[in-house]
């Protein structure tokens, strides 16, 4: 009985396998083409409204040779204190795009209303399975099974790591997807606390040079 495993269920298992890493590629390479189409957007947006907004070129972004958040400000999200903190249930809850609810995802924690993409996000949309969750792992593995929608980076490469960053850049640039809170911190995640200080203090300082008052050095 052993050729059976050798020329039946070996072959089928193979391809079964191959089948499903294919299968990621594909959904892997089609999200990201897609999304970085979006961040090509953004950057032209960005730049007509700020001509000193940090240029990235097309291709850098199409080729993956950018730094997916080199320019992207966090400084005005929390400034006016309406962003919420969510649990993951409250999260699934309120933006589950259920009977009447908005429809909410989480990207490394930070929280963005998608509802203006009910096409993609709603119920009969391509990323119907994203809504009411954290989406980092999905999003970094290009990975749409319930398994991937777990919040989870561990084990992650840097490499995929990136992928999820650039992820974050489209949301967080989307003219139409608000950031509207966070949820409650995992201390891997304290990366985008410093990310999101540096980017207040870089706001900050600008601010005080366009006002010809920069900060004046502490004498000793």
């Amino acid at each position: 009985m052993k050729w059976i495993w050798h020329f039946v269920v070996a072959p089928l298992l193979s391809i079964t396998i191959v089948g499903i890493f294919q299968r990621n590629a594909i959904n892997l390479f089609l999200m990201g083409f897609f999304r970085d189409l979006g961040r090509i957007k953004a950057r032209n947006r960005r730049m007509q409204e700020n001509p000193n907004a940090v240029a990235i070129s097309t291709w850098d972004i199409l080729l993956k040779r950018d730094d997916p958040l080199v320019g992207v400000d966090f400084s005005q999200d929390d400034a006016s204190g309406d962003a919420v903190v969510f649990t993951l249930q409250e999260l699934e809850e309120f933006g589950n795009g259920m009977d009447g609810n908005p429809i909410y995802l989480s990207v490394f924690g930070r929280v963005y209303d998608v509802t203006e993409g009910e096409k993609y996000y709603g119920e009969d949309g391509s990323y119907s399975m994203f809504a009411g969750k954290d989406v980092t792992r999905a999003l970094c593995l290009g990975c749409k099974t319930p398994e991937c929608l777990v919040r989870s980076t561990e084990g992650l490469t840097e490499k995929q790591l990136d992928e999820g960053k650039r992820w974050l850049s489209f949301f967080q640039l989307h003219d139409k997807y608000p950031y509207i809170g966070r949820l409650e911190r995992l201390d891997s995640e304290a990366w985008l606390d410093s990310l999101v200080e540096d980017s207040l203090l870089d706001a900050e300082k600008k601010k005080q040079e366009g006002n010809g008052n920069p900060e004046q050095p502490i004498m000793h």
